[in-house]
C-alpha cells in the first residue's frame, strides 16, 4: 500500500516535506511542481536530498524535449526516486506556457519527453494528469493519451478524478467545480490492467482511503494533509499500523532541530507551513498567534520549543509517528 503527498505549488517545499516526514515515515513525498527552465537555471539543481526524505519524487513541467533531457541528467545525480510529469495543472499561467493540463491534447509530444528522459536514466517515469478537458465526460481522449504515452515507456499514472477546465474558472475552482468521477478512474484501470494507476482527488476520510487502497494500492492526498498535517498521524496509525508515537511537542522540537543555520534564519519560510499543526485543538488560535509573533520578532526559531511552557500546557496530545 502506498500513500502519496500530492505535489502542491507553494506548499510541498522542503520545509513542509520535512514536517510531513517527521509525522509520517511511510508517506511518499513529492516536490512541488518545478518547471524545466527553473531547474536548469535556478538553485534547485544544487538541492541535496536528505536520507530521511526518501522516497522522494520530483515533479517536472515543461514543453521541450531537450530541456527534459537536461533536467534528467541533473535529477539522476541528485538521487530522486522517480520523475513525474505534470500533465494536469489547469493554471492559466501554466497553460499559457504550453504545459500542464493542455498537454492531454498532445500525447505524441509527451511521449517524446518520456522517450528522451528514458535515454538518460533508469529512474521510473510517471505522469500525473486528469480525466480530460472541459465539461465533457468522454474518456476517449485520456484513453488515447495513456495508450500512446505508455507505449513510450511510462507505466505509472496518478489520475486526479476530475476534468480540467481551462477557460472560465480559476485554478481553485478546478479543485471543486469539475465533479469527482471515481468510477471513470476505475474504468481506466480495467482498460489498462498492466499499468500502475493510482487515484487522487477529494479524499478526506480514512475509511475511503482504505477502500481505494484495496483497489489501486496507492492513493494521493494533498489539501487535506496541508490543511491538517496531523491527518498524517491518523494515516500512520490506521493504515500503516505504526506503533511508535510522538507528542506534538516532540514533532516541533524535531522539526526545529533538523533546520540548518540558513533555514532557521529564514523564519517566514520555515514556520509558515506549521500554521495548521494544532488544527482542531483548543490551542489552535494561540498557536497561530504565537507563530505570527515569532515570525515578526527578533527571537530565534528555537523559541518555538517554548510554546508549551509559556502556555502552561501539561497534557501532551499523543500522535502516531
Amino acid at each position: 500500500m502506498k500513500v502519496f503527498l500530492a505535489p502542491m505549488v507553494g506548499r510541498t517545499d522542503k520545509y513542509f516535506r520535512r514536517l510531513a516526514r517527521i509525522i509520517s515515515p511511510n508517506i511518499i513525498l513529492f516536490t512541488e511542481m518545478i518547471t524545466v527552465d527553473s531547474l536548469i537555471r535556478g538553485k534547485f539543481k544544487q538541492y541535496s536530498i536528505k536520507d530521511s526524505e526518501h522516497p522522494l519524487i520530483i515533479q517536472l513541467a515543461g514543453d521541450d524535449k531537450n530541456k527534459f533531457i537536461q533536467c534528467t541528467k541533473i535529477i539522476s545525480d541528485q538521487g530522486f526516486d522517480e520523475i513525474n510529469l505534470n500533465i494536469g495543472c489547469p493554471s492559466s499561467k501554466v497553460v499559457k506556457g504550453g504545459f500542464g493540463a493542455c498537454q492531454i491534447e498532445a500525447p505524441m509530444k509527451v511521449s517524446e519527453y518520456i522517450e528522451g528522459i528514458k535515454t538518460q536514466t533508469k529512474i521510473p517515469v510517471s505522469i500525473k494528469t486528469r480525466l480530460g478537458l472541459g465539461y465533457e465526460q468522454d474518456l476517449n481522449e485520456i484513453i488515447d493519451f495513456i495508450r500512446l504515452t505508455s507505449e513510450a515507456g511510462c507505466n505509472i499514472y496518478y489520475i486526479h478524478a476530475r476534468n480540467a477546465i481551462l477557460d472560465g474558472i480559476s485554478t481553485k475552482k478546478n479543485r471543486s467545480v469539475p465533479p469527482l468521477r471515481y468510477n471513470d478512474v476505475f474504468k481506466l484501470k480495467k482498460i489498462f490492467p498492466d499499468l500502475q494507476i493510482y487515484i487522487n482527488g477529494g479524499f478526506e476520510d480514512i475509511s475511503d482511503i482504505k477502500e481505494m487502497l484495496g483497489i489501486y494500492k496507492g492513493v494521493m492526498i494533498g489539501r487535506k494533509i496541508y490543511s491538517n498535517p496531523m491527518f498524517l498521524a491518523e494515516i500512520e496509525n490506521k493504515i500503516f499500523s505504526a506503533n511508535k508515537t510522538l507528542s506534538l511537542e516532540e514533532v516541533i522540537c524535531q522539526y526545529v532541530d533538523q533546520l540548518d543555520a540558513e533555514e532557521a534564519s529564514n523564519k517566514l519560510y520555515a514556520l509558515k507551513h506549521l500554521t495548521n499543526l494544532y488544527k482542531g485543538t483548543r490551542l489552535s488560535k494561540k498557536w497561530r498567534i504565537y507563530l505570527h509573533n515569532l515570525i515578526n520578532s527578533g527571537q530565534p526559531i528555537e523559541t518555538l520549543k517554548n510554546f508549551y511552557k509559556e502556555n502552561d500546557y501539561e497534557e501532551k496530545e499523543i500522535i502516531s509517528s
